[in-house]
């Protein structure tokens, strides 16, 4: 579910202002509480394998451009909290920053919420990320669905 952007309190804040901006957010059932290492995990260390099929085209595109290729998630984190893990990156043509940040569990219940920032360095960012949203758009989502899919599986497991 998409959602509108101000969050108080949130170290994504820190990271304002952007040129876009997006946060989506998804209501998960789970027997504990997860954390945001655990959140990245799921996320990002567990794609479906046309995701990763998808970033391996989307490196191949942009190489001879020279745009970052090699780069793992888990080497970008920028900050922490119990709640909230800040990963992104500093290139040439942009900078993004993605907010991984986990709600109360309650009831075996969580919110989990990914927040993206993006602010254009120069007009290769602008074009880059035109072509790119609808793609961010359309993973985004399906990760949030792909994390509540398998804990409802693991729960539900006998």
């Amino acid at each position: 579910m998409k959602e509108s952007i101000a969050h108080n309190n949130r170290l994504i804040n820190n990271y304002y202002p952007a040129d876009y901006t997006d946060t989506f957010s998804q209501e998960i059932t789970c027997n504990q509480a997860i954390t945001p290492k655990e959140f990245h995990n799921l996320a990002f260390n567990q794609l479906p394998k046309w995701m990763e099929w998808l970033m391996c085209l989307r490196n191949v595109v942009v190489k001879p451009w020279g745009l970052a290729t090699n780069i793992r998630f888990a080497d970008m984190i920028c900050e922490k909290s119990p709640n909230e893990e800040i990963f992104g990156r500093q290139d040439k043509h942009l900078s993004f920053y993605v907010s991984l940040w986990c709600g109360n569990f309650h009831g075996n219940r969580q919110v989990l919420r990914i927040t993206t920032i993006v602010k254009y360095n120069n007009i290769l960012g602008r074009v880059y990320f035109f072509f790119i949203k609808f793609f961010h758009y359309v993973i985004i989502r399906s990760l949030l669905n792909h994390i509540k899919k398998r804990l409802y599986n693991k729960n539900n497991s006998y």
